[in-house]
């Protein structure tokens, strides 16, 4: 059975945040989406590779798919969820697999920590370099 089936995805972020503060607000949702999960329960998203997938549904098929980052996809029970995965496949062959809803957001909330952490590392290394002298 089909769990939330779609969640919109958010409005456009703010055209005047930094790099650092989009990724705030991305590891924010995730962190939102990760305590609002029923423990009680595991729920799956399909994934091709890396990329997410929030598909469109009429009745119990699945008729159209989108890369989304995890929080946005498409949430099923397991055996739904494998059942649609056997029957996907990209234009490069590859094969849809599921994916626990709580693993794939702590998947992605490391990668964003890692990149506001290469960022802000980043960004103290060029404060601390020397002005140039025109």
């Amino acid at each position: 059975m089909m769990k939330n089936a779609v969640h919109p995805a958010p409005s456009n972020q703010d055209a005047d945040m930094t790099p650092a503060e989009e990724l705030r607000q991305q590891i924010a949702d995730i962190e939102a989406a990760k305590s609002a999960l029923d423990q009680r329960t595991t729920q799956f998203i399909v994934m091709i590779g890396e990329a997410a997938l929030q598909f469109v549904m009429e009745g119990r098929k699945a008729k159209q798919a989108t890369t989304v980052p995890a929080q946005w996809a498409t949430r099923f029970a397991e055996e739904d969820a494998q059942m649609i995965a056997r029957a996907i496949k990209n234009a490069k062959g590859e094969i849809a697999h599921i994916v626990p809803l709580a693993a794939a957001l702590n998947i992605e909330l490391t990668k964003k920590n890692t990149a506001l952490l290469r960022l802000e590392q980043a960004i103290s290394v060029i404060q601390w370099m020397p002005k140039s002298r025109s």
